[in-house]
């Protein structure tokens, strides 16, 4: 019998309209261009050089330290590093610094974090990052990462830098789209109730597919909160594409279960852990 607080969506419908020819490359050359090595989170790479013949002839060839990012270190580090054309790309610090890294070396080549904002200093989840995203738009490369303060920034592997027609500058903000919850208005930050995200998101098909997490995932402390919707965007422009509302609203299969009209008080139900796919069925897997 499954455990009553683990559920599973498939979104398929959703992403249909941008289905593309062929599967994208996942770990075929080497590569892990997914948190989970490829798309469908098989965590499995081809490679054989390294196998248990071998295994405890292996040396250390060197060391990354990530402890100075940020205000303290990170003592809950659960990145898990992309290894795209010949360079590493993973997060670093409770700022969830996106750092690139030459992989024979050691050397960071690159780093880019998202300005100190109140809503960093409010974010429930500033610990966990667990990486970055990937794609190939328009025959470019683009990193995404989501910030502790819940904003989606897209960026250049080669530079760094953020891709300037990508929402706002390179940062979509995902607080908006959510629905009707107010904001204070000097800090921007939720005036109740939290959600950001520990998880990178997956593009599937040129569409951004992106989760979230609360203050308290397995247990939470009250049942008034702000609901996990998943959401797409435009992996090119970052605009909003689709909301798939985890709870259902007015008029939705499954609303009129929700007596008392509890669905418009009740959240949580956050989609926080990493998301898998298939590219040519046009499905995502969402874990709740």
């Amino acid at each position: 019998m499954a455990q009553p607080f683990v559920r599973l969506f498939l979104i398929a419908c959703l992403l249909y309209p941008w289905i593309s020819q062929g599967a994208p490359e996942g770990t075929e050359q080497g590569e892990w261009r997914y948190w989970g090595g490829d798309e469908r989170s098989s965590r499995y790479s081809p490679l054989d050089l390294i196998d248990r013949s071998n295994f405890g002839d292996l040396e250390i060839a060197w060391r990354w330290k990530s402890d100075n990012f940020g205000p303290t270190p990170d003592y809950i580090y659960r990145a898990t590093p992309l290894y795209i054309k010949g360079r590493l790309y993973t997060v670093a610090g409770q700022r969830r610094t996106v750092v690139a890294i030459e992989p024979e070396t050691g050397e960071t080549l690159w780093m880019w974090r998202m300005p100190e904002n109140p809503r960093w200093q409010a974010s429930t989840r500033k610990n966990y990052g667990k990486g970055l995203a990937y794609a190939r738009v328009d025959d470019k490369d683009v990193l995404y990462l989501i910030t502790p303060g819940y904003y989606m920034v897209a960026l250049d592997p080669d530079t760094g830098m953020p891709i300037s027609s990508f929402g706002i500058n390179g940062v979509v903000d995902l607080h908006l789209g959510l629905g009707d919850y107010p904001v204070e208005a000097d800090t921007g930050v939720l005036a109740s109730g939290d959600i950001t995200s520990s998880s990178p998101p997956i593009v599937v098909n040129d569409v951004i597919v992106v989760g979230n997490s609360h203050d308290r995932g397995y247990y939470p402390s009250k049942k008034e909160n702000i609901p996990g919707h998943v959401r797409g965007y435009d992996a090119k422009t970052g605009r909003l594409l689709w909301r798939f509302n985890v709870l259902p609203q007015e008029g939705e299969f499954g609303n009129d279960t929700w007596e008392t009209d509890a669905y418009r008080y009740t959240g949580n139900i956050s989609a926080w852990a990493p998301l898998s796919a298939d590219s040519d069925l046009g499905l995502v897997y969402i874990p709740t």
